[in-house]
Formats: C-alpha cells, sequence, structure tokens
C-alpha cells in the first residue's frame, strides 16, 4: 500500500468512494480525524495500535474546523503531518488479514481491558 501524503487522499481512502465509507465526504479536518480514530478503535487495529487515541484532543481547534478544500500547508504543516501518520498506521492495519495469531492477540487485548469476550 502506497503512504498517504496529503489529507486529501486519507479522506479518499477513509470515504469518497473508498472500502470504509463510500458514500462519506469530509467537509472538515475534524470529521476525518473523527473517522480515522474511529477506525484505528477496530479491534484488528487497536490490538496492535493505540497511539491514535489522543490524536484529538492534541489537534487545535482551528485546525479541526478547517475546511478539508482549503487547508493550509504550511500554517498547519506538523499538525497535518501528525494526522498522515496515523492514518499511514491505521489504515493499512485495518485492511490486513487476521491471521490466528492476530485473532489471539485480539481476544488477549480485550481481556486486558476488562472487555467480555463473548460481545
Amino acid at each position: 500500500m502506497k503512504k498517504f501524503e496529503e489529507l486529501e487522499d486519507v479522506a479518499q481512502a477513509l470515504g469518497d468512494g473508498g472500502p470504509f465509507s463510500p458514500d462519506t465526504e469530509y467537509e472538515t479536518v475534524e470529521e476525518l480525524v473523527d473517522a480515522l480514530v474511529e477506525l484505528g478503535n477496530a479491534d484488528k487495529v487497536f490490538a496492535r495500535h493505540d497511539d491514535h487515541l489522543g490524536l484529538k484532543s492534541e489537534l487545535p481547534d482551528d485546525f479541526l474546523r478547517s475546511p478539508l478544500s482549503d487547508i493550509e500547508k504550511s500554517e498547519f504543516e506538523s499538525l497535518i503531518e501528525a494526522v498522515i501518520d496515523q492514518a499511514n498506521i491505521i489504515i493499512p492495519l485495518s485492511e490486513r488479514q487476521l491471521t490466528e495469531e492476530d485473532l489471539e492477540e485480539i481476544q488477549e487485548d480485550k481481556l486486558y481491558r476488562g472487555e467480555d469476550i463473548d460481545d
């Protein structure tokens, strides 16, 4: 899988005809970040990666409210990079085929977090 380099690329992968929410178009950075965090919370991703949990709280409101269509790259460069870095981890993890070992790891992770594994 190719690495994402722009927020628009991430938006297309998560929505806009992509495999996750094909009928969704993200208008703001916040909508995109919410979708990325939600995908990151999926069992198959969360068991291997949880660094996305604080992502949204670390991003300033003016960045989150920015329309995706005219985000100022220079002004928000490090913030854009943080979102793209998470996308480059979360999306490939969510697309991978699960092995028996992966399923066991997910079950162990759920038990560790106190979740009922039968849910």
